[in-house]
């Protein structure tokens, strides 16, 4: 049984694709107010529910399995009016929170702008714990998720019942692992380009991007999409010697969606420079994480592995398995080692 989504300030689905592409995650509903998006959302989505305004609506208790939303960041963000969490725009948080407390569901995943670390996720946290909720927070960038965009956001994973004090939910401790710093730095350098090196390459591409002395600086990393790019932009692109702009369908590939995803939506160009949204990749490796936290929680006492839909019990010696059904006891078919190699796997044993 797939969890149930409820996608709020769901934009152009983002957070939707990303959850439904690791076959966990089933979006019911979404909450959108701008008529751009909803075109693409019906457009990718087909005969899923939209909801309006979020101020209008009222859920009842479990009806979704988990909330996903970024609330809008004009006042928190750098760029923005800074007004912080409470202003006209980022305060609809509230409204968040409000549907959080009232629908209750067993997850809720919440995006924000970098600068939210120091304008209102403390606030945020506070929040969820006053309705109940344990919550845990990390920050990815989305070069590291096999797309080349600067783009650092907050994410905070919120759980109704509880997060057991051993649990890492984001995997914070594999970071800390002395192999993470110099793959991370061989990693980066893999986005510095080099013209010269470069030269007689009949495919040369990289960004060309604004500083903050208004002079362009080439690099092989683009700057974060924002909707005001249509009418202030910061990157170029240099390709085979010709520079020009980031073009609508190339900003799609960038934050992960299919490049004809705001195709036959009847968008205007203004319209497509500001369909931004999540990074897809962030997201499917934030709902992956869920899973595997979702399936420890719910396990049988006794059970060593979840693997092929199945919780699995090691018999004896350990190289057979077995699971239950309807009080029955049943042999896997499968030898351990293959079970252990489904795309589901998840050990179940510490250690």
């Amino acid at each position: 049984m797939k969890l149930k989504v409820l996608d709020l300030f769901s934009g152009i689905g983002g957070f939707s694709l990303g959850l439904e592409s690791t076959g966990y995650f089933k979006t019911n509903s979404f909450c959108e107010i701008e008529d751009h998006c909803i075109k693409v959302l019906n457009k990718n989505f087909k005969g899923v529910n939209i909801f309006n305004d979020i101020t209008n609506l009222n859920l009842m208790p479990n009806d979704y399995d988990v909330f996903t939303g970024g609330f809008p960041c004009q006042d928190i963000s750098i760029a923005g009016k800074n007004k912080g969490i409470d202003g006209e725009k980022s305060g609809l948080w509230k409204e968040y929170k409000r549907l959080i407390k009232q629908g209750k569901p067993k997850y809720a995943i919440i995006e924000n702008v970098f600068a939210l670390l120091g304008r209102g996720l403390e606030i945020i946290l506070q929040d969820l714990a006053e309705i109940g909720y344990d919550a845990t927070w990390t920050l990815y960038d989305t070069r590291y998720f096999g797309k080349p965009q600067r783009r650092r956001r907050v994410y905070i994973i919120a759980v109704r019942d509880g997060i057991p004090a051993d649990s890492d939910i984001f995997e914070v401790g594999l970071r800390d692992l002395p192999t993470s710093k110099p793959m991370l730095e061989s990693f980066n350098k893999g986005f510095r380009w080099d013209f010269k090196e470069g030269e007689g390459d009949k495919h040369t591409f990289t960004f060309v991007t604004r500083q903050r002395s208004n002079e362009f600086k080439e690099t092989g990393l683009s700057s974060t999409l924002a909707k005001r790019d249509y009418k202030s932009y910061v990157d170029l692109v240099l390709q085979n010697g010709i520079i020009r702009r980031v073009m609508p369908e190339e900003r799609m590939l960038l934050q992960g969606f299919p490049s004809d995803w705001l195709s036959d939506c009847g968008l205007t160009k203004k319209e497509k420079f500001t369909c931004n949204g999540m990074s897809v990749p962030v997201v499917k490796y934030i709902g992956e994480l869920i899973r595997k936290f979702d399936i420890k929680q719910s396990s049988p006492i006794g059970s060593s592995f979840f693997s092929d839909g199945k919780y699995r019990f090691l018999d004896d010696n350990e190289k057979k398995s077995y699971f239950k059904d309807g009080g029955c006891e049943y042999e896997s078919i499968f030898s351990v080692d293959c079970l252990k190699s489904k795309e589901d796997y998840v050990n179940l044993i510490e250690g």
